[in-house]
């Protein structure tokens, strides 16, 4: 372990959460709209998250006090299917962290998968706070965002 408690290791997320949405509104919500919904800040209040959905695209955050966040560059779209993506997603240091959406149709409905992988040097409370993450802003913020219309408030 070192001195910012980070140690060799590994985890693997996955969650699946059904939205009553098509594909193309799933899509369009997880890239061109994805500050509407996604609540998580490194740049404190006031600051702007968008998605390029292209490959070498930049998923971002700009801050208004001159903080930026590179929280992810993707690696693969098929626009309504999946993107890919690797980035920290918050985490420091050595590691390399590759998260990916796939969205399947189910009658009127979206059955949206995540995976989340990283590996290198991990702090032992990552995979909690990133699984509990992945529930609160695609089973929580992203769902109500799109079958409600309703935004979460950004921390």
């Amino acid at each position: 372990m070192n001195e910012q408690g980070l140690t060799h290791g590994a985890f693997q997320i996955e969650k699946e959460v059904t939205i009553h949405a098509s594909p193309q509104k799933v899509f369009e919500a997880l890239t061109r709209d994805i500050g509407q919904w996604w609540a998580y800040r490194l740049c404190g209040e006031g600051s702007r998250m968008t998605m390029d959905p292209h490959p070498g695209g930049k998923f971002l955050e700009e801050g208004i006090k001159g903080a930026n966040a590179l929280w992810g560059t993707v690696q693969y779209v098929k626009e309504n299917e999946e993107i890919r993506l690797n980035g920290l997603l918050g985490m420091i240091g050595a590691v390399n962290s590759a998260y990916a959406f796939k969205l399947e149709p189910k009658g009127d409905a979206t059955v949206l998968k995540l995976t989340h992988q990283a590996v290198g040097l991990i702090d032992p409370e990552w995979e909690k706070m990133h699984a509990e993450g992945w529930e609160e802003l695609l089973g929580d913020f992203l769902k109500n965002y799109l079958e409600h219309g309703k935004r979460p408030e950004i921390e």
